[in-house]
């Protein structure tokens, strides 16, 4: 279903506040006025702002999904989580709208979307939206909720802040294999690059207070899955080097694995994040 509306409209504390609570996850609740039947929990709702007062924004701007309704939810009125808002004027443009999906209709309030037209909005949405900070986690509103499973991660490995930290303090070279994914891939592929925590989970107390430069170094895809395959104590980034120099390479002859891609130059970053990786692990 879409909920179109008119901004500014009454948000918790400010629509502004709630686009910032939502960015790196989470849910934000809010009870929204219904037209018609009530839609069965799980139901997807898209956000359309309308710009009905002549000025106000237009196009799509959320997404959400609809849960049971509480004790003392009103007939005319549908409980909703929203998981992604987008900021006032990065909305999705109404002329998308109106060119991709011409048969969504025009009406103020709740209205279904047909189910004709749901692909054609999910694919708007996910290409104006792109891949997001970690591109193996869909962002909200690019699969179907039947798709979609809770998973239990590695807070501390999967906390976009501290990410983005030690990316900017070690930079996007792989401590491991030393692979710069832009070098390989081409560009905008730095989002793949992951943060591997030097110190073993099992052994940080409740109290602990994670620090993104000490704690966290650049590890790719390949080698962070590497590195936890050994329980209850990850491989460290030189351990996992080790593993790359002692494997045989495709002709057969051992130590066939390269610090960086075989052919490469260092680079002074990649070289850095190496020490960088060594110097902090003689911390612990």
């Amino acid at each position: 279903m879409a909920w179109n509306t008119d901004l500014p409209d009454p948000w918790p504390g400010g629509y502004g506040p709630a686009v910032a609570a939502l960015a790196d996850g989470g849910t934000l609740r809010r009870s929204m006025p219904l037209a018609g039947s009530r839609p069965d929990a799980g139901t997807e709702v898209w956000l359309v702002l309308s710009g009905s007062s002549g000025r106000g924004p237009r196009g799509l701007a959320g997404h959400g999904v609809v849960v049971p309704p509480g004790i003392g939810t009103s007939a005319d009125a549908v409980t909703v989580d929203f998981d992604r808002l987008l900021p006032l004027g990065e909305q999705v443009p109404a002329s998308l709208l109106e060119e991709d999906l011409p048969a969504l209709p025009r009406l103020d309030g709740t209205m279904p979307v047909p189910p004709a037209s749901v692909p054609a909005l999910r694919r708007l949405w996910s290409g104006f939206l792109g891949s997001g900070p970690d591109p193996l986690s869909p962002v909200p509103g690019t699969l179907a909720a039947g798709a979609l499973g809770l998973q239990r991660v590695n807070a501390y490995e999967h906390d976009g802040e501290a990410r983005r930290l030690c990316l900017a303090f070690h930079g996007n070279c792989c401590t491991a294999c030393g692979l710069v994914p832009a070098q390989r891939y081409g560009p905008g592929t730095d989002a793949l690059m992951q943060v591997h925590h030097l110190s073993p989970a099992a052994d940080l107390a409740a109290e602990y207070v994670l620090d993104p430069v000490s704690d966290l170094v650049p590890m790719c895809p390949t080698c962070h899955a590497v590195a936890h395959t050994r329980v209850p104590v990850p491989y460290t980034p030189a351990e996992v080097r080790g593993l790359l120099a002692a494997a045989p390479d495709a002709a057969g002859r051992a130590g066939g694995g390269d610090a960086v891609v075989v052919g490469s130059l260092v680079s002074a970053e990649q070289q850095q994040a190496l020490e960088d990786a060594a110097r902090l692990r003689g911390l612990r």
